[in-house]
């Protein structure tokens, strides 16, 4: 049984490491659905979290590949600091764009605040860079999966596949009540599900130019973070206690509309084949397998 389980996941890495992901965060988050707000049901669905890199980790190693060199991807810094500051710099941008876009069609945004403290902005970021998108997550979807998929699609293809896949596996995330997914509208849902699969692009787009796993986690704590710099006006998204839907789907198509922008350039300019210019160095470690 145990060499028939081996083999499957020799012949199919991919499947295996979705299997695997799902299993690890579905069974240890679920507990945290029947739960009360408190530390240990945080503390399930932060550990469930991990299961990307989990189950990337132990699918490398039954394969016999080299955990180590994939491991290596999440240190990864030398890239070029065109790339430390597009990682940095888009996320920002699209926010800024989108209240430039908002405040002239009138939507929910109030240009007059004043900025959120940067000790705020760092322990979000760093919150995201750890626990919240980076290392518990990027290390599996870009670190492990792209560089396979890369392999039978192309990279535009395998960012779009892996991008559904990722935005299935927060599937828990919507059921359990305290998390703030729970509390969507229906425009945030779509909006949501929309904005990861064209994220996983631009992501894919920055591990196949970099074969960096950091830069990718970067990346994504900026969107996040990024988040909350956006200047909405909270007397307009929810009036009288009941939440504006109209405003939220206003300001979610907006930001959406120019992140999509964003990733038709990529494609225009980079090609949808690779999303990189050469070899992508992101398949680099799967090629030194130890079988």
């Amino acid at each position: 049984m145990m060499s028939n389980q081996t083999s499957w996941i020799e012949e199919h890495p991919v499947a295996a490491f979705f299997v695997g992901t799902f299993t690890f965060t579905w069974i240890v988050s679920a507990p945290a659905a029947f739960m009360q707000e408190s530390w240990t049901a945080w503390i399930l669905i932060y550990i469930g979290s991990f299961g990307p890199p989990v189950s990337a980790a132990v699918v490398t190693w039954v394969r016999g590949d080299d955990v180590r060199a994939w491991a290596r991807q999440i240190v990864r810094w030398r890239v070029g600091w065109p790339w430390w500051v597009a990682a940095f710099g888009i996320p920002i941008g699209i926010v800024a764009v989108t209240t430039v876009v908002l405040a002239a069609i009138g939507g929910p945004v109030d240009i007059d605040q004043s900025l959120q403290s940067p000790v705020l902005i760092a322990i979000v970021f760093v919150f995201g860079l750890t626990v919240s998108g980076g290392l518990n997550e990027e290390p599996g979807w870009r670190g492990f999966a792209q560089p396979y998929l890369n392999e039978r699609y192309s990279a535009l293809s395998a960012s779009l596949i892996l991008g559904v896949v990722w935005a299935l596996w927060h599937l828990p995330y919507f059921l359990i009540p305290i998390t703030p997914h729970s509390g969507f509208t229906l425009a945030n849902q779509l909006g949501w599900f929309a904005g990861i699969v064209l994220l996983s692009v631009i992501l894919a787009w920055a591990y196949n130019n970099t074969g960096s796993v950091l830069i990718v986690m970067v990346l994504h704590a900026m969107v996040n973070t990024a988040d909350i710099l956006l200047p909405l006006a909270p007397d307009l998204l929810i009036v009288d206690g009941v939440i504006n839907e109209t405003a939220v789907a206003t300001v979610t198509a907006t930001q959406l509309l120019v992140t999509l922008l964003v990733v038709l350039a990529i494609v225009a300019y980079f090609g949808r084949e690779s999303l990189a210019h050469g070899e992508i160095p992101g398949t680099a470690y799967i090629r030194g397998k130890n079988h």
